[in-house]
């Protein structure tokens, strides 16, 4: 399953369209011109599971459309907030500079109309809590994840659920940068498909010291090896400027009172 979760799948053809990415289930069916979607999570479920019919507890969601097209389209895509990133180790960038690390962020999962790309139904792969970047009175909403911003991939084992995210760091500032974590606006990021394993387009974040915003540019260069023609979802947002945000310096946080 792992290797044709992504595409157009046509529901008329089968019984019932079942998914298992991450901690998510996912089962589809269509009947009565309708396309009917039930969801879990691991924890959610008890016993085994049952890929032509979802535990008891778990109710359908169900859509009737014009036509009743029984096509639907699934594919991985970025989160809709952006995420905080912990590195796999402290350390201190020395002044000019330039290091990269790659981080393997978890994936959402998009349900669309095949014909007209209407989304019916988008889920995290894994469940994410929500925290605060910023300060109490300016900031804005992220995910925490457990994924860790490393040197290196290459001794990791792919998974279908994340996707690789190539992050280049140059400290222009004239002090040391601690990098130990960071803000990762993902949603000006493609996501391709190479060798079975998910990529995304390079993000470059220039750091002009604490008390500046940095430059966060999402370039558009590819890892070696792959093209345009892997890819399989465009940015949520089509901007190509860059931006001048807060990205390091995390100074208030309190997931207890935004709740998961």
């Amino acid at each position: 399953m792992e290797n044709d979760i992504w595409g157009t799948v046509s529901l008329q053809d089968r019984d019932v369209h079942f998914i298992d990415i991450g901690d998510l289930r996912l089962w589809l069916k269509y009947k009565d011109s309708e396309i009917r979607i039930a969801y879990c999570y691991r924890d959610e479920a008890r016993g085994e599971v049952d890929e032509q019919e979802p535990p008891k507890e778990v109710r359908w969601v169900r859509w009737a459309h014009k036509n009743g097209h029984d096509r639907v389209r699934i594919l991985p895509a970025f989160a809709d907030l952006p995420l905080i990133v912990q590195s796999e180790y402290s350390l201190k960038v020395s002044p000019h500079t330039t290091i990269q690390v790659f981080s393997r962020i978890p994936i959402w999962i998009t349900i669309a109309l095949a014909h007209d790309d209407y989304l019916l139904l988008e889920l995290p792969a894994i469940k994410m809590s929500k925290t605060w970047f910023g300060t109490p009175i300016e900031g804005e909403l992220c995910y925490h994840t457990m994924t860790k911003a490393r040197r290196d991939l290459s001794k990791l084992k792919p998974e279908p659920y994340l996707v690789s995210c190539p992050i280049t760091i140059s400290n222009k500032s004239p002090g040391a940068l601690d990098f130990e974590s960071f803000c990762f606006r993902v949603e000006r990021l493609g996501i391709y498909k190479h060798d079975g394993t998910l990529w995304a387009d390079e993000t470059q974040i220039t750091y002009h010291g604490e008390e500046h915003h940095s430059d966060v540019i999402m370039t558009g260069k590819l890892p070696e090896g792959i093209d345009k023609q892997m890819q399989l979802t465009k940015p949520r947002k089509q901007i190509h400027a860059s931006l001048t945000t807060r990205t390091f310096k995390r100074l208030f946080e309190d997931a207890d009172i935004l709740g998961s």
